[in-house]
């Protein structure tokens, strides 16, 4: 059955109006807060994800549709064989591939670009669980990755479930200021040249 749907009035905002804030102000985040306060938990935002035939282009715009900048690329199993990154699809990468396989940026996939499922940084919940802040961005930076994984090992199977991730940008958010270097996407090889000279 059709839904019908009617229109809401419009009222007219008033001069004097103001915000309503959370009735408890939000936690402070510091660099020995938990870790967990930093984390994005896949029980609360679904993870979005994509297939490794599609066009960077294509995963790209996802991202920027979605508001994030990693997408889980998976196979028809559901299970992740990669990860793909705004910074990979803007970066070096597709420049060097366009170049070494003579093929234009619309033909280049996220399987030629993304961090094949072996490479990804992946913590155990168990040592996140007793982390703090600050020990996710010392890892983060000394594996020289902006995303780590968090997963749950199913004690009898052996099996991995990825239950959260850690991203610097929602890092960077929570606590007010960078966490890592900033590093600027390269729009041709003169501009990448140019950020590694």
């Amino acid at each position: 059955m059709p839904y019908s749907f009617e229109t809401i009035a419009c009222v007219t905002l008033e001069p004097q109006s103001t915000l309503e804030h959370p009735t408890t102000p939000p936690e402070i985040v510091k660099l020995d807060s938990p870790a967990a306060v930093v984390m994005t938990n896949f029980k609360v935002v679904h993870p979005i994800t994509t297939r490794p035939e599609v066009a960077i282009d294509v995963a790209l715009n996802k991202m920027k549709t979605t508001g994030i900048r990693l997408l889980f690329v998976v196979n028809d199993a559901g299970q992740i064989i990669g990860l793909i990154t705004a910074k990979d699809i803007m970066g070096e990468r597709p420049i060097q591939i366009a170049q070494q396989m003579q093929v234009p940026r619309a033909d280049i996939t996220v399987a030629a670009v993304m961090t094949p499922q072996p490479d990804i940084c992946a913590l155990d919940a168990q040592a996140v669980r007793d982390a703090r802040v600050g020990d996710i961005i010392e890892t983060l930076r000394k594996q020289q990755r902006q995303h780590a994984l968090v997963v749950k090992t199913d004690k009898a199977t052996q099996s991995q479930c990825v239950i959260g991730m850690f991203s610097t940008s929602q890092i960077d958010k929570l606590l007010g200021y960078n966490v890592t270097p900033e590093v600027h996407p390269a729009r041709s090889l003169a501009a990448l040249v140019g950020q590694i000279a």
